[in-house]
């Protein structure tokens, strides 16, 4: 929880190791009740070097006090820590997605960097690209678990994988390397997009698979 409220705005930034995000959380609770901290409680998504995160799972002053050194005040200061968890983070791209008539999607054919959500909008393109195409087949009176269809459905999604894997590769390796060439292009262009108004809706449209 901070003391400023998010107004329902996401921030992320970049640390050595890598992203660190922190997110707006609904004004309710699990039950729908409205709270009294509504607008300031967020979610934070901090990739941080293996073995550094025992010490902030245990250690709440130690928690608030690295990740409000490593923010800043964007967000305003970090008041109160909930409960917290860590998993390793490891690239994957299933080479077959489809399996006669099984298919894997989501999570369970690909992960990647938490970069700007793109592992989240990978996943739901995965599930509306599917049911596009299962819905074709069922106004034709076809069968949905045909394989030239479900071949089809592999080929076009993991085109989009790879592209967006690439993507966020090339990303976190730019905004974490210690170069001072790409600091230093890694600054102009960040004026750049923050500048230049035709910019943002094309890389919001390339991240949400609008435009490849």
């Amino acid at each position: 929880q901070t003391d400023k409220p998010h107004e329902h705005i996401a921030i992320e930034r970049f640390s050595p190791a890598g992203p660190l995000a922190v997110l707006p959380l609904t004004d309710a609770d699990g039950d729908g009740n409205d709270l009294m901290q509504a607008g300031y409680r967020r979610s934070v998504v901090w990739v941080c070097k293996s073995g550094e995160e025992k010490q902030y799972l245990e250690d709440d002053a130690l928690f608030m006090a690295t990740l409000q050194k490593a923010f800043g005040q964007r967000a305003g200061t970090f008041v109160e820590a909930g409960r917290r968890g860590a998993y390793p983070l490891t690239r994957v791209l299933a080479e077959r997605q489809v399996d006669g008539r099984v298919v894997i999607m989501g999570n369970a054919a690909h992960t990647l960097h938490p970069v700007a959500g793109q592992g989240f909008n990978l996943c739901m393109r995965d599930a509306h690209v599917l049911a596009k195409m299962l819905g074709n087949q069922v106004l034709r009176g076809e069968d949905i678990g045909d394989t030239k269809m479900l071949k089809a459905y592999e080929r076009a999604r993991q085109k989009d994988q790879k592209r967006v894997i690439r993507f966020c590769d090339a990303v976190v390796h730019g905004f974490t390397h210690p170069n001072p060439a790409m600091k230093l292009a890694r600054n102009v262009a960040l004026i750049a997009f923050d500048k230049l108004p035709n910019v943002k809706p094309l890389v919001a449209n390339y991240a949400m698979g609008l435009k490849s």
